[in-house]
């Protein structure tokens, strides 16, 4: 799905005009008919749908209290998920964590200087702060696997070490490594090239609305969840938990990014579908769940 196929369904079922319709969603008038024509199976979909969207909220809260738990797959002795992605393609091997120069900032500085900032230096990033923002937000410093359990321990805490995210890297400006999508791999602490940066570049600014901080940071942050990873050990109850520990991630990177002389913009507004696209994900096994934005601070 892209914005503008997203844009007709949002101002459809709000129940706008034709001309109103075109008008927010930037359509002609051929496109428009388009989809007119096209998309009424998925029109009452989402109409059949939008009871259960009005409650999901509350529904979900209160069916996943403790009094409603079955006993999870953990419990019931079905085999265990990895705790990475097997992946393959070309190979970037990072800064080693123990070569990465300590900032001198202090956590109390950090803290207090922390804002959400959306515009950027033309400075890159040098491949060692790179390297520092993901050794503070999901690289795994220990390992552990056996029949039984596998799991990652890392600088954030999560949910019973399940660690559900998997981190993309969308690099425009990091010194020596050049610009595209890449995954990070947090126990080989090295980047996997999944895209050149012209193919997918565009894909996903409009994916994050176009919101300029996208196109003029250093580097996007992408995080998407396993879900099966958390309901394996807490059943439903672990969907709760993905949103906690997606805000772990934000708060290190955000205090990270300030370390280097950053900063960092946590987005929570995207188009799913598209972004799911572009990551290679089906949005219900593994989906995007947070992104952000970062890049040194532009000179006063």
């Amino acid at each position: 799905m892209d914005i503008k196929t997203f844009g007709y369904l949002y101002y459809k079922t709000r129940g706008l005009d034709r001309e109103s319709i075109m008008k927010e969603a930037e359509l002609a008038a051929d496109e428009y008919d388009f989809y007119e024509q096209n998309l009424a199976p998925f029109l009452t979909e989402i109409e059949a749908e939008r009871p259960k969207a009005e409650n999901i909220g509350s529904d979900f809260v209160r069916l996943t209290r403790g009094i409603y738990e079955l006993p999870s797959d953990q419990e019931n002795g079905i085999t265990r998920p990895d705790a990475v992605k097997p992946r393959q393609g070309e190979t970037i091997t990072l800064p080693a964590v123990g070569t990465i120069p300590k900032p001198t900032q202090t956590l109390y500085q950090a803290i207090e200087q922390r804002r959400s900032l959306r515009k950027y230096a033309t400075e890159g990033l040098s491949a060692e702060e790179l390297s520092f923002l993901l050794w503070a937000t999901t690289w795994a410093r220990d390992f552990r696997s056996n029949e039984k359990i596998e799991i990652t321990l890392r600088n954030v805490p999560s949910a019973g070490a399940r660690h559900p995210f998997e981190t993309y890297l969308l690099i425009r400006n990091v010194k020596g490594i050049k610009p595209g999508l890449y995954y990070y791999h947090p126990i080989k602490h090295c980047l996997i090239l999944q895209s050149e940066l012209e193919s997918i570049e565009d894909k996903i600014s409009e994916g994050c609305f176009r919101q300029p901080m996208v196109n003029d940071a250093a580097v996007v942050f992408i995080w998407t969840a396993v879900p099966y990873r958390t309901s394996w050990r807490y059943g439903q109850r672990g969907y709760r938990y993905l949103y906690l520990d997606a805000g772990h991630v934000g708060q290190n990177l955000h205090l990270a990014a300030e370390a280097v002389n950053g900063g960092a913009c946590m987005i929570g507004a995207y188009l799913d579908e598209m972004m799911d696209e572009c990551i290679g994900v089906d949005g219900n096994f593994e989906f995007v769940i947070y992104i952000a934005t970062v890049g040194k601070k532009p000179t006063p």
